[in-house]
């Protein structure tokens, strides 16, 4: 199980963060600073970030639910909960190449944090819904409510 730390809230601001120049020699040589550098590595490590703790509860949930057949208990997992509580544009392509990977119920979590289904009067198996929910996604057709 990886090793996670919380990050803060994506509007934190830390009022703490400072960049100091060191003085060498006694020259003070002051060097230009890229701070969309800084944006760039934090959109990096937040990327890692949610793609770790989601792998970690995609894996807990289905340990959790494995022998499950109350779809109100296997959704109303923890896990599955905390999953749904990230943020949406990071999870909907987690969860997208997830179920393109292997097709699971967690195709469900699709249908909660869009607000939309891709079911019609005929009936799918989970297999065929997620190569519809994959399929919609590709082509840019999912919104959220």
């Amino acid at each position: 199980m990886p090793f996670i730390i919380d990050l803060p809230p994506v509007d934190y601001q830390n009022d703490n963060t400072k960049i100091e120049h060191v003085v060498v020699n006694g020259e003070k040589n002051i060097p230009s600073v890229d701070f969309d550098v800084f944006k760039i590595d934090r959109d990096i490590f937040e990327d890692v970030y949610f793609q770790e703790k989601f792998e970690s509860l995609v894996s807990a949930w289905k340990g959790n639910t494995v022998f499950q057949s109350s779809i109100s208990k296997i959704i109303e997992d923890d896990n599955f909960v905390e999953m749904l509580k990230m943020n949406k544009k990071a999870l909907l392509p987690l969860i997208i190449n997830e179920i393109e990977r292997e097709p699971s119920i967690l195709v469900w979590a699709l249908n909660i944090i869009t607000g939309q289904s891709v079911s019609t009067k005929q009936r799918y198996t989970i297999e065929d819904v997620c190569k519809r929910w994959v399929k919609l996604y590709r082509e840019q057709k999912i919104n959220f409510i």
